[in-house]
């Protein structure tokens, strides 16, 4: 018989965390393959996403809450031995919901209504879809927590204003030396490093560089190999870093900025690309993405005041996924009473016809089929149907509701 699938949700927002613990919780892809090749394995469900503050993982299953997340720690643990487990918090079942839509509609990222948030959850679920891990429960949910994401952003100002990653660091850096007639580089050319170029025209620099191992060549600014960076890095005043990788190699930076230049570095990504050493050359200050949560924004207040409507309207799909879940579970309920009445239904037949000697139900080519005792093969259908219900009725003793049963079963009380 179909078991209930539960939901739990295994996260944490690095918001609070130190980087080096965030470092070590930075899930790659092969990471997340190696849950989803275990979860595929134990007939699980699962979804992974990771970003620069957070990590969650998302595990469905006939199996209590409690065994999903030790599940789910324990492969966690087993990916990093050496990382501290504790910054995980679960959360299950409506709770693990909730905090799924709220995760997608930018409710709990460090940048209030980050704009980016949204395409990750998307990216995350077509890798969970690319994987074979999206279990019936978790498909509906993951769908659920993109649709309050979009309805939030559509129907309320949470996401209005400097609401992401690059547009905070492009703040960061402003801020902190000027970008006004100064030559900024930007090292990745992945999402954060198109949000950063974007962000970044307009802004008064003398020159903007983007340092991409594929990037094509682009109307606006220049883009430059990895393998050249060493040669050009000289210029640079405002570096950002947003790679996968080490972006600035200690030698480097000591090599281009040894005149003593004050120049800006914002690191972006988790794990770091850029070593502390780097931040103690004379001129340079580093600022790792903690640094972001200190920049204000003109904007925060607005988006604040948006809080209670996109927590309604969250709220409000939640119910509806609960109910969508609930349906779901109805739907197998219903498919396992099928699968077993068609197994007595075949039981039956082979039972009371195995022991009929008119065989007149075996017709002729050409003849319909005409079963001689009918009587006999009905009643004993009826009687095995509902034998092992009648007998559960009669041992039960935590009250069930005779109006509840009259209900489920169409009786008149008469």
């Amino acid at each position: 018989m179909t078991e209930q699938e539960h939901v739990v949700v295994l996260g944490f927002d690095g918001e609070g965390l130190a980087v080096a613990t965030r470092e070590s919780w930075a899930l790659t892809a092969g990471d997340a393959a190696e849950l989803y090749r275990a979860a595929r394995h134990d007939g699980l469900g699962a979804c992974v996403f990771s970003t620069c503050f957070r990590v969650e993982v998302v595990v469905s299953g006939p199996r209590e809450p409690d065994a999903l997340a030790a599940w789910t720690r324990a492969h966690l643990a087993a990916l990093r031995p050496d990382a501290p487990g504790d910054v995980f918090a679960t959360r299950a079942d409506a709770e693990a919901l909730r905090h799924l839509l709220r995760v997608a509609s930018g409710l709990e990222s460090a940048v209030l209504g980050e704009a980016q948030i949204l395409g990750q959850v998307r990216r995350a679920r077509a890798a969970a879809q690319a994987a074979g891990t999206l279990s019936p429960a978790l498909r509906l949910s993951l769908a659920a927590a993109v649709r309050a994401g979009r309805r939030v952003r559509q129907r309320t100002g949470l996401g209005r204003g400097a609401a992401s990653t690059a547009s905070a660091a492009v703040r960061l850096a402003d801020e902190a030396g000027g970008l006004g007639g100064r030559h900024a580089f930007v090292i990745g050319g992945g999402q954060i490093g198109r949000l950063l170029m974007n962000q970044l025209q307009g802004t008064g620099l003398a020159q903007l560089t983007l340092v991409s191992a594929h990037a094509p060549e682009h109307v606006g600014f220049r883009v430059l190999r990895p393998e050249h960076l060493a040669h050009h890095l000289g210029r640079a005043d405002v570096v950002f870093a947003s790679t996968d990788r080490l972006a600035l190699p200690v030698g480097v930076a000591r090599g281009a900025w040894s005149d003593g230049r004050a120049r800006t570095v914002i690191d972006l990504g988790v794990p770091r690309n850029v070593p502390d050493e780097i931040g103690r050359i004379p001129g340079v200050a580093l600022h790792d993405i903690d640094a972001l949560g200190q920049v204000v924004d003109a904007r925060l207040e607005a988006r604040r005041a948006a809080v209670p409507q996109a927590t309604g309207l969250v709220e409000a799909e939640l119910r509806d996924l609960l109910v969508e879940l609930d349906g779901l579970r109805r739907e197998a309920l219903i498919a396992d009473l099928r699968r077993q009445a068609e197994r007595v239904r075949s039981e039956t037949v082979a039972h009371v016809c195995g022991r009929c000697a008119d065989r007149t139900c075996e017709p002729e080519p050409g003849h319909v089929p005409r079963c001689s005792d009918p009587d006999t093969l009905t009643r004993t259908l009826t009687t095995r149907l509902f034998h092992d219900l009648t007998a559960s009725l009669r041992q039960r003793t935590d009250g069930l509701a005779e109006d509840d049963l009259r209900r489920l079963f169409a009786l008149d009380h008469d």
